[in-house]
């Protein structure tokens, strides 16, 4: 018999067993508040949309805007005059700003409105700037139907 015993050889239940309860329950404690805290993010997350009933997701839709209106700054551009134009958003505006389904025009003498089509719809803004000018924020709309190419309605006009 070993005439040094170590501390666990005499008592099984001592300060060992208490440390790994402890440690048992940190972690399952710490899993647990993972697992809320996911299911909080995933629930509110602010991109979650129904593609398919719309045609494309949220996030697809706002990208296809950005690339839209990043082409018609190209495009200005290019014209005689025309300089690098830079652009940033707000992205928590642009989230928010988008609104699902497209509003019709109500009928003549109508008493209910008539029903959304499946797509996105969003009103927003960008600001630009370019050298030699003061940065604006421009207001910019975009639209996107099931089914039918991404519209952006975009008043940029040549400063002079």
């Amino acid at each position: 018999m070993n005439p040094y015993p170590s501390s666990n050889q005499h008592n099984k239940h001592g300060h060992g067993a208490v440390g790994r309860t402890l440690l048992w329950l940190a972690i399952i404690l710490s899993v647990a508040l993972l697992a809320f805290v996911t299911l909080l993010a995933v629930r509110n997350n602010p991109l979650y949309s129904n593609a398919q009933a719309n045609g494309i997701s949220k996030y697809k839709f706002i990208e296809f805007c950005k690339d839209e209106l990043s082409s018609k700054l190209n495009e200005f551009a290019k014209q005689p005059g025309g300089a690098a134009i830079g652009a940033s958003y707000n992205a928590r505006d642009i989230v928010s700003s988008v609104t699902e389904g497209i509003l019709q025009p109500p009928a003549a003498k109508a008493t209910t409105p008539p029903p959304r089509l499946p797509g996105w719809g969003m009103v927003s803004q960008v600001k630009l700037s370019r050298e030699g000018y003061p940065a604006q924020t421009v207001p910019f709309a975009c639209q996107y139907e099931k089914g039918k190419p991404v519209q952006l309605q975009f008043p940029l006009q040549q400063q002079q």
